[in-house]
C-alpha cells in the first residue's frame, strides 16, 4: 500500500458495488449545444478552421463535440446515375480530412500530420 498517495481514500468501482447509492452529480447546473461555423470559405480548398472562444464560467466538453457536414458523392465530378449504388461505410468522416490539429490559446495540443486517416482507423479498432 505504499504507493497510494496518503489523502488517498480506498475505494471500490462503483461498477463493482451493487449495494452503494449512486452519487449525485451537482457540479454541472445546466448545458446547451451551441453551433459554430468554419471561420473561412472552404470552397477555396482552404483548411476548415473553428474559432471556439472559452469564457471564465463555462465549461466545453469536448467529449461530447459534434461535427455535421454535408458531403455529397460526385463521379468525375458529375452526379452519379440512378442505377449505381453508393453507400458509406465505417469511418467517413474520418477519411474525409488529411489532417487534423487541436489548438487551445493559441498552442497546438495535438497534432496529425498527414496521417490521420490511418491513425483514426488503428485507434477504432484498438478502441472496440
Amino acid at each position: 500500500m505504499s504507493l497510494i498517495h496518503i489523502d488517498s481514500q480506498v475505494t471500490v468501482k462503483s461498477e463493482l458495488d451493487l449495494f452503494l447509492t449512486p452519487q449525485t452529480q451537482t457540479a454541472i447546473e445546466n448545458r446547451q449545444w451551441l453551433e459554430y461555423y468554419p471561420i473561412a470559405n472552404i470552397r477555396d480548398g482552404n483548411p476548415i478552421q473553428f474559432s471556439i472562444s472559452g469564457s471564465e464560467e463555462d465549461y466545453i466538453d469536448l467529449s461530447a463535440t459534434q461535427l455535421h457536414a454535408k458531403v455529397k458523392i460526385l463521379k468525375d465530378n458529375a452526379k452519379l446515375g440512378e442505377t449505381e449504388k453508393v453507400a458509406p461505410v465505417n469511418l467517413l468522416l474520418h477519411s474525409l480530412f488529411s489532417q487534423v490539429d487541436v489548438s487551445l490559446n493559441d498552442r497546438l495540443i495535438s497534432s496529425s500530420s498527414n496521417l490521420y486517416p490511418f491513425r483514426s482507423y488503428i485507434e477504432t479498432l484498438l478502441n472496440y
